[in-house]
């Protein structure tokens, strides 16, 4: 349920985009898919993990639905998304990143988001899972403030970003001394969070 974002135009085909451990792609092969079913994802088309597989030689990463091309698919909706195509130019039912293990990995390594984040890199815009890891390492100090989405004085800037994700916009203040930095919220009930930050650390945080 991870939501990412496409970096490049994925093929509607189920055979997805096979990409391996060096983040390698073959772009020919992939072009070609795209010319025979259409595009499933387009670039900067926003994506939904909706399953992940672990199988022999591969992690088969869904995505948007996993593609079209099951033998289910094609019996019940190749004539609606051949109109689709000829309508929009993209096909309904997403893709999928096949990720193929060309050397040895552990387990751990696809448990692990920020390591799947640097897989993952050349396909996708992974920022959700950066915010994953960022999660897992949250510092135990901070578990109660991060229950209850707080930013507490004191915290670092990777802290903060796990507990509220990515600020609506950020400022600098050069003029200061030292120079300080402005992460801007919205909030519930049309309010606004400012948490400014002086050495790399909360100092402030306003509600308005």
């Amino acid at each position: 349920n991870k939501r990412l974002g496409a970096k490049v135009t994925f093929p509607a085909s189920a055979s997805g985009i096979d990409l391996d451990l060096d983040g390698g792609w073959d772009h020919k092969e992939t072009s070609r898919r795209i010319k025979r079913g259409g595009g499933g994802i387009d670039i900067d088309d926003p994506v939904t993990i909706t399953q992940v597989k672990l199988k022999d030689n591969l992690l088969e990463i869904q995505l948007n639905g996993g593609g079209f091309g099951t033998f289910g698919d094609f019996l019940t909706t190749s004539e609606k998304q051949r109109q689709e195509r000829s309508v929009s130019g993209k096909a309904s039912g997403g893709s999928r990143v096949n990720l193929r293990f060309n050397k040895a990995i552990g387990c751990d390594v696809l448990a692990d988001p920020a390591k799947m984040m640097v897989l993952l890199e050349p396909l996708l815009n992974t920022q959700a899972l950066k915010l994953a890891a960022a999660q897992q390492a949250l510092p135990p100090e901070w578990a109660e403030a991060a229950a209850k989405k707080q930013a507490v004085i004191g915290m670092d800037k990777t802290t903060v970003f796990a507990i509220l994700g990515e600020p609506k916009q950020k400022l600098v203040d050069m003029s200061s001394d030292p120079p300080s930095e402005k992460w801007q919220y919205d909030i519930a009930e049309m309010k606004t969070r400012v948490v400014t930050f002086k050495d790399g650390k909360v100092f402030k945080v306003d509600e308005f």
